[in-house]
């Protein structure tokens, strides 16, 4: 016989697991666009692209606590990592717009676009799928989570004391995450649980207009705000309509000013044996350990954090670099890029 209960925390768990992976996916491109950036040019725009990508990486961290709290298994490994180009499509709402790819591509007008679309703050109906493996039962991401906490507030009515039983050594506190971005919310109860997820809400996609209140301070407003800042060229003001355009003080964005990466590159596209072979896979192997020592943080060895922050991510980018000063054979005219693949040892 059904059992109603067990069947609603499976399923907030699998959402859970989904919003992982959601998180994740966007972390890649917005690296990508940060890397292409040839410096000192678009300072202002590198300096948001970053503070969006690490507020993801929280976001994940979030989300993880949530999953460990209701005794689920976070799970960041081969098969949870994204393929590009991702596919969003949402779906209600007859607009071409509204269906597009997500890319590996350089900083430019375009990517920016894209990235304005991943955060889009109105709520038109939506449905979301990624990779044709990702499908997100909300009409936007941010009622997605909505919808997260209300089935988290369900089972709680359903289930006194037994839904909040996770170990409390799996979960990600202040002391394995530091960024200006906020901090992880050690997850115990619903209201915890709400609290952390509120942040996602409010930081990222999920940011409505009538209730972006941090206009003037650009680390205060939603992924979305950022973003439309980049596309524009100016701030926002505080008597800005955050439906509209920014109005405010200009920004110095040279869309040209950027490295011609191989949009959607893989593997395949680098000779065996190539300097640019050799470099993507040194990067490819560093992510792969990035994301294992990620899979341990979030099941259970939170200190694994900070080495695959430090030992990762920094670790990614000289490489990156490194590969965007190299042309393709087939195609001088852009240059390498890395692939984001799951990199498995040569025996």
């Amino acid at each position: 016989m059904a059992d109603p209960v067990a069947d609603k925390t499976a399923k907030v768990k699998q959402w859970l697991q989904i919003a992982i992976e959601l998180e994740l996916a966007t972390i890649p491109p917005y690296m990508i666009a940060l890397l292409s950036i040839k410096l000192p040019t678009n300072r202002e725009a590198a300096d948001l692209i970053r503070s969006v990508m690490i507020e993801e990486m929280l976001h994940l961290a979030l989300v993880a606590n949530v999953l460990n709290a209701v005794g689920g298994t976070p799970r960041l490994d081969e098969t949870a990592i994204p393929r590009y180009p991702l596919q969003m499509t949402f779906q209600g709402k007859a607009f071409e717009d509204r269906k597009f790819s997500i890319n590996l591509e350089p900083f430019s007008k375009t990517s920016i676009a894209t990235f304005m679309k991943i955060e889009q703050p109105e709520p038109p109906p939506v449905r979301v799928a990624m990779a044709d493996a990702i499908e997100v039962p909300a009409y936007t991401i941010g009622e997605f989570y909505r919808e997260i906490i209300s089935m988290l507030g369900e089972l709680g009515q359903a289930v006194p004391g037994g839904l909040f039983t996770g170990e409390r050594a799996r979960q990600i506190h202040r002391d394995y995450y530091w960024s200006g971005g906020g901090e992880p919310v050690v997850v115990t109860d619903l209201a915890s649980a709400t609290q952390a997820l509120n942040i996602v809400i409010n930081q990222g996609e999920a940011a409505w207009p009538g209730a972006a209140t941090g206009f003037g301070d650009p680390l205060a407003m939603g992924h979305y705000y950022r973003f439309s800042e980049i596309f524009y060229g100016k701030r926002y003001r505080p008597e800005d309509n955050p439906a509209a355009p920014p109005k405010g003080d200009p920004i110095a964005v040279d869309f040209n000013a950027a490295f011609p990466v191989a949009i959607n590159a893989s593997s395949a596209d680098y000779p065996k044996g190539s300097q640019l072979a050799k470099l993507n896979d040194a990067f490819n192997a560093r992510y792969t350990g990035m994301m294992l020592l990620l899979n341990e943080a979030v099941n259970g060895t939170p200190k694994a954090l900070y080495t695959a922050i430090m030992n990762g991510m920094h670790a990614m980018t000289p490489i990156a670099h490194e590969m965007m000063k190299l042309p393709l054979d087939r195609d001088p005219q852009h240059v390498g890029c890395p692939t984001f693949e799951w990199f498995e040892q040569e025996a």
